[in-house]
């Protein structure tokens, strides 16, 4: 049986935390215990989930753009190649999310 894979996302964050200058996170949950890690780039928290990611095996990392559609993942591990929000479309296919 597979390991359940740990997701990671990188989203921006709401107004209040953007007031403060933080303007992204990271989000997930590594067991039982829920993430929430604000950074204030978008590489840092790209850089810290993409860590994280590999140290939590099987993992992915899922990038979120400023209005929220799904700009780029990774996947680390034994993790099939396909997201499973694609609804059976091809990753590089017109319409996929990747």
């Amino acid at each position: 049986m597979t390991a359940k894979r740990t997701v990671y996302h990188v989203t921006p964050s709401g107004e209040r935390a953007a007031a403060a200058g933080v303007k992204w996170q990271v989000e997930g949950r590594e067991g039982r215990r829920m993430l929430h890690e604000p950074h204030r780039t978008q590489k840092r928290a790209i850089d810290s989930a993409r860590h994280r990611a590999q140290e939590h095996t099987p993992a992915q990392v899922v990038v979120h753009a400023r209005d929220g559609h799904i700009r780029t993942a990774y996947a680390y591990g034994d993790t099939p190649a396909t997201h499973p929000d694609e609804r059976g479309r091809r990753a590089g296919k017109r319409g996929g999310v990747f």
